[in-house]
């Protein structure tokens, strides 16, 4: 069993898209959304996504 899978990789593109997006809305001007606090989420997406696809998918 590989230890990181397509599903996983599309899970972590997905949550650092989104902070890029936040990125952008804040250099913009549009609203300040606060990017350091989603840091941890790059972290956090992996094990979560790997438990979700062990025991929900």
């Amino acid at each position: 069993m590989a230890l990181i899978n397509p599903s996983m990789i599309a899970d972590f593109t997905a949550c650092g898209g989104i902070i890029m997006l936040a990125t952008g809305f804040r250099l913009c001007g549009i609203r300040a959304f606060p990017t350091a606090n989603m840091l941890p989420s790059l972290i956090l997406v992996m094990p979560f996504s790997a438990a979700w696809q062990q025991f929900i998918a």
